[in-house]
């Protein structure tokens, strides 16, 4: 295939497809007919010599190849988005753009309260949509165009992306105002002993602080798991449960902060996003703004 020969919207299309599974769904995404889409999957079709997408119970399935080029195609899409924006004039104001974030519960309380207030008076036409995405997709999701920022911790190695820092956390432990086992300060084993709340998305497995204990030979009372770290603090508040939260989260809270009985390493948060986009306009105000927002209200 010679690229100077095809319609580059033809990829466009094979994008939506792959994406809706339905050639009069993709055709709607689209705002064309949905002969226009049979048209131009035809055109793939002959381009690739393949069927790129076979009907089965009523949805378009991809081929194995379709499924070998899909990434790649994506983030050519991508680059080439990136391209145009870079040169476009981007005004906060009036701007229309839709930011896509990778954030779990605990980030999206750091920043979406503080971000949506900037945006409502400085932005006001941007809106925000956050997912909770597996830290093995991200990458993945990136390169499909499906992301624009990602919050997460420093563990994620991959080329196209670029991150840098926005705060370092701490955990510490916090208990209701007047614990009837407790005073100013907390033992060790006052900590393996007390019963605790642990917060988990997942059903099973250790999260990060059980697996630092078990290291030290050690493990806590965990009477309940929750999933949502917004859900622990107001439970801690009216029982004797303990919990271990990161710092930032605790502040919000009448309970009663304790320093860890053990060593335990900072939390860090990082900001992602596509290296390809580092020099998109908007891009570059929306990362501006995180940035502040974090260096004068998160830990100050």
């Amino acid at each position: 295939m010679q690229l100077h020969k095809i319609d580059l919207n033809l990829f466009i299309v094979f994008d939506v497809i792959y994406r809706e599974r339905n050639l009069t769904k993709a055709a709607e995404a689209l705002f064309i007919t949905q002969p226009a889409v049979s048209n131009s999957l035809n055109r793939l079709r002959n381009a690739f010599n393949d069927k790129l997408f076979v009907r089965q119970s009523g949805n378009m399935v991809p081929t194995p190849l379709a499924e070998n080029v899909i990434e790649r195609i994506r983030a050519s899409l991508v680059s080439l988005e990136s391209c145009l924006n870079e040169h476009d004039d981007f005004s906060p104001k009036s701007s229309t753009r839709k930011f896509l974030f990778a954030m779990n519960d605990t980030s999206e309380s750091y920043l979406l309260p503080l971000l949506m207030d900037h945006l409502q008076k400085h932005a006001p036409g941007i809106s925000v949509e956050s997912y909770g995405v597996q830290r093995h997709d991200l990458a993945r999701e990136f390169a499909a165009g499906q992301l624009d920022f990602a919050l997460d911790v420093p563990l994620i190695n991959d080329s196209q992306l670029t991150h840098k820092p926005l705060v370092h956390d701490k955990y510490v432990c916090v208990a209701r105002k007047k614990h009837p086992e407790l005073d100013d300060t907390l033992s060790l084993e006052q900590y393996i002993s007390l019963p605790h709340i642990n917060v988990s998305s997942r059903r099973k497995g250790q999260g990060y602080i059980d697996m630092y204990l078990n290291r030290l030979g050690l493990q806590r009372n965990i009477l309940l798991r929750v999933q949502h770290s917004r859900a622990a603090p107001p439970i801690a508040e009216r029982t004797n449960m303990l919990l271990t939260i990161p710092k930032t989260l605790a502040q919000d809270h009448d309970l009663q902060v304790y320093d860890l009985p053990f060593e335990l390493p900072e939390l860090d948060w990082h900001l992602y996003w596509p290296s390809n986009y580092s020099n998109d306009k908007a891009h570059q105000w929306m990362r501006e703004v995180i940035f502040d927002i974090f260096k004068h209200n998160i830990l100050d």
